[in-house]
């Protein structure tokens, strides 16, 4: 078996890591973990210089209870498996 040298090139790797179909993934990912988790939680997309980013997060005092007491975000992070 040959030996094989992979060289990543930083460049490269953050246009891929912010193309628009990095971006339409993560944030599908967070819209199904929001909507696991229910209407009290929300989703954040937050451009990023090398990666795409979203997160979702308490939109309320009764979706932070709900994570709290009943860790319903938690629960909903099983969303956003690919099947």
């Amino acid at each position: 078996m040959a030996d094989v040298r992979v060289q990543i090139k930083l460049r490269g790797l953050n246009t891929l890591m912010t193309s628009p179909e990095a971006i339409a993934k993560v944030v599908g990912a967070a819209n199904k973990i929001q909507a696991a988790a229910g209407e009290d939680f929300e989703v954040k997309v937050v451009p990023h210089r090398w990666t795409a980013r979203a997160y979702v997060q308490p939109k309320n005092a009764r979706g932070m209870r709900e994570e709290a007491r009943n860790k319903v975000l938690t629960r909903a992070l099983n969303a956003a498996k690919e099947s």
